[in-house]
């Protein structure tokens, strides 16, 4: 006889994303005291913890790993099969975690363009660097990733997405925006400002600068592109952003793209998919919304 409940599962999901009972009650619409039970029972039934306690945090334990790509799996499948059912039989829910340029610069209207054929979905987006993704995506927070950096991970499936073209930019009035003037010598003597380490940006960039450039001189480094942007227009130095976060800008007469011929600045965006994620129909008709 079949004891164990969908609830009792979702309890012991959500609290292996939040970290606390109490948390994971509120997150689902519970009581404390009734998720408390739902766990208790639950961990009974299969006689054996599932959590270890890290100060007030709660932790998964081996036994609670083994147990979680499962049960998520579990709650996902329930959800599509209610979503069967609902009267418009199209609004989806997803969980959407994408690294700065992609969540700033290209999901904001992809996910507006996908809910015109998805009326009344509902799509949540977090928006951090490579590695806050990466980390979203491993602990099953997030239903699909997307990113700028490498991903190397051996639970996640990384699929190319598409190319993004990266560019120099200064001040208008910076001697390198004169013609000619921004040779690799010239570069290689100027102040950068960079990503925080962690960004993909910053990785690419680091990689793609000093393989064509040797060592270059770091001014600072800032936790975004907006920021970015506004230290090279203080002239602080100059910087190497994808040219998306720099139309903008471009367009006010704030900066300008140097002219580097001679280099190769491209990079690849690709979606990241935990390889024990079931891919419910949400999910593969995001992906081939994506890639059409």
């Amino acid at each position: 006889m079949l004891r164990t409940t969908l609830r009792q599962i979702e309890v012991f999901v959500a609290t292996a994303q939040k970290g606390s009972v109490t948390q994971a009650a509120a997150a689902i619409g519970m009581t404390q005291s009734a998720a408390s039970m739902a766990l208790a029972d639950f961990e009974s039934q299969l006689g054996t913890r599932l959590f270890d306690r890290v100060g007030k945090r709660l932790s998964l334990n081996d036994d609670g790993r083994a147990l979680y790509a499962q049960a998520v799996e579990m709650i996902e499948r329930a959800h599509e099969m209610e979503q069967l059912f609902r009267k418009d039989g199209r609004s989806v829910d997803l969980r959407l975690a994408a690294s700065s340029t992609i969540g700033n610069y290209l999901l904001p209207q992809l996910i507006g363009r996908f809910r015109e054929q998805r009326p009344g979905s509902r799509i949540e987006l977090d928006v951090g660097n490579t590695r806050h993704v990466m980390q979203k995506v491993l602990a099953f927070e997030v239903d699909v990733g997307f990113v700028e950096g490498p991903c190397m991970d051996a639970d996640i499936e990384a699929i190319f997405w598409r190319a993004d073209e990266l560019a120099i930019c200064a001040r208008p009035d910076s001697p390198l925006a004169r013609p000619g003037a921004a040779t690799p010598e010239a570069l290689r003597e100027a102040g950068w400002i960079l990503r925080e380490r962690g960004s993909g940006t910053r990785e690419v960039v680091e990689q793609l600068l000093t393989s064509q450039l040797g060592d270059i001189k770091l001014a600072m480094d800032l936790g975004g592109s907006e920021a970015i942007k506004r230290a090279v227009e203080a002239g602080i130095g100059i910087s190497c952003l994808p040219k998306l976060a720099l139309q903008g800008a471009i367009e006010r007469g704030n900066l300008v793209m140097l002219d580097t011929p001679y280099l190769t600045l491209t990079r690849s965006f690709h979606i990241l998919l935990h390889r024990q994620k079931y891919r419910t129909e949400a999910v593969q008709t995001l992906l081939a919304f994506c890639q059409a």
